[in-house]
């Protein structure tokens, strides 16, 4: 491979507008004066600068086609430029390619591997259709694009990322963003301050991702995202204009904070290990049928408060009963967390003295309510209680009130006697003496403590079963 001497190569690009397997040893190249360049099989051996004098602003604006295939580059800064189509195909060596300050119709970047070095656009317009695929960066390598417009379509699909960053991008038409794996999980990917108009962020394997200040003004897809132990995506100050759809997805950790969905949002068949959602409205329907929740104990409560009142909207009945006991149990999480906090606090002045009475009232009533029927849905709960609570307290109202007799085991009199008086007993309405025959109250105070107590606890275990079966109900 020759070194091509500066005369050569301008002389090359005017006659055929390719050069192949030369060393190219040019620090700034001018595209004046051209209309399709072609480098196959170059290597750049200093950073070199693309510039074009042509690129003037207004009606006769000259844009240029530019391939570059299986080059290696030192560096490459291309400035104020315009090009009709602008390839770069499977390139296997640059340190720094920057692209800024031009108008491309349409740009493709494929197949492009082991890139180890950034990729930044800068304040360029796209025009037509934007295409980055099958690329593949390595730890060092990241794309970043600021202030930029995109007009047309853009596809982002099956490359690996390590870093991948927007800041201040407006994509104005339909983008898919799909099907890319990220492999750092070290660093965070961001979009700072984008608007959307159509998006599909559809089969990304997501490791660190953040959407800060972003609109998303047309519908929005992240469908069928694979599980990863490391996907942590947030939504911060983000407002959905129209449907977001976030169906069959999993995710170690989602997180919406200080935003808004105006439409309907989907989060249908979802899993996640965590889901954290605070200040953030939902002014139409969110559907949430069938969404797993792992470690549903490390969510907030407002995160399952919030899913509770969509799932009740959306008339879930099924999953919002789930919903509902996980609110409980947070709640009395809640409960235990405000009682800490108030016994190591020094200064109890800070609280009002009635708060933690009331607090282990809260708490005393959840624990029975859990306790019986596992908060009004679990029947088989209820009954089990209702059942030996009952028997365990007529037990011992029966030895008090047989204390003075001798119980024989074995005599079916006192067997006959026990049962009769324990269906009676369990006759919340009946306040005679279960044990005797006629209408005669108790005599003894102790048994009608015991007594009382039991009616009680009976009535509860009977009222929870009933709610049980009702959870189903409107």
């Amino acid at each position: 491979m020759n070194t091509i001497q500066e005369d050569e190569f301008y002389s090359l690009l005017y006659d055929i507008g390719k050069i192949e397997f030369r060393i190219i040893n040019l620090s700034e190249i001018n595209l004046r004066g051209l209309a399709s360049i072609e480098f196959i099989n170059c290597v750049f051996s200093k950073q070199v600068l693309i510039i074009d004098d042509d690129a003037i602003e207004g009606e006769n604006e000259n844009y240029k086609k530019i391939t570059i295939k299986t080059c290696v580059f030192n560096g490459v800064h291309i400035s104020k430029c315009n090009f009709s189509i602008f390839e770069v195909l499977d390139i296997k060596g640059i340190n720094d390619f920057l692209i800024n300050d031009c108008k491309i119709d349409t740009l493709r970047f494929l197949d492009c591997s082991n890139i180890d070095f950034g990729i930044t656009f800068r304040q360029n317009v796209f025009n037509e259709s934007f295409t980055f695929e099958n690329n593949y960066f390595l730890i060092k390598g990241h794309l970043s694009f600021l202030n930029t417009n995109f007009n047309k379509l853009v596809i982002i699909k099956n490359n690996t990322f390590s870093i991948l960053r927007f800041a201040f991008v407006k994509f104005k038409d339909f983008t898919a963003i799909i099907k890319n794996k990220f492999t750092n999980s070290l660093l965070e990917n961001s979009f700072l301050l984008c608007e959307f108009e159509q998006i599909d962020f559809s089969q990304n394997d997501f490791r660190d991702m953040k959407y800060i200040d972003c609109k998303f003004l047309g519908s929005a897809k992240f469908k069928d995202v694979p599980y990863n132990k490391l996907s942590i995506i947030s939504f911060d100050m983000c407002n959905f204009y129209k449907h977001v759809n976030f169906n069959k997805s999993s995710f170690y950790k989602l997180i919406f904070e200080n935003g808004s969905f105006i439409e309907t949002a989907s989060f249908q068949d979802t899993y996640f290990d965590i889901i954290s959602i605070d200040r953030t409205t939902f002014e139409s329907k969110a559907f949430f049928d069938n969404i797993q929740i792992k470690k549903i104990d490390d969510c907030s409560r407002k995160t399952i408060r919030t899913i509770k009142q969509e799932l009740q909207k959306a008339e879930n009945k099924i999953d919002y009963n789930k919903f509902r006991v996980y609110e409980f149990n947070a709640y009395r999480n809640d409960i235990k967390n405000k009682l800490r906090e108030y016994d190591d606090d020094k200064d109890h002045l800070n609280h009002r003295v009635r708060e933690p009475i009331q607090l282990k009232r809260d708490a005393f009533v959840l624990w029975i309510s859990d306790l019986v029927s596992e908060y009004g849905t679990d029947w088989k709960r209820a009954l089990n209680f209702t059942f030996w609570s009952g028997l365990s307290i007529y037990s011992l109202f029966y030895l008090i009130e047989n204390h003075n007799y001798t119980i024989e085991v074995s005599n079916w009199n006192n067997w006959s006697r026990f049962i009769s008086g324990l269906f009676r007993f369990f006759l919340v309405t009946d306040f005679y003496n279960p044990l005797e025959t006629d209408r005669v109250y108790l005599t003894n105070p102790l048994s009608w403590l015991i007594f009382i107590f039991g009616k009680i606890v009976i009535a509860f275990g009977i009222y929870e079963m009933i709610q049980s079966f009702r959870k189903f109900k409107a």
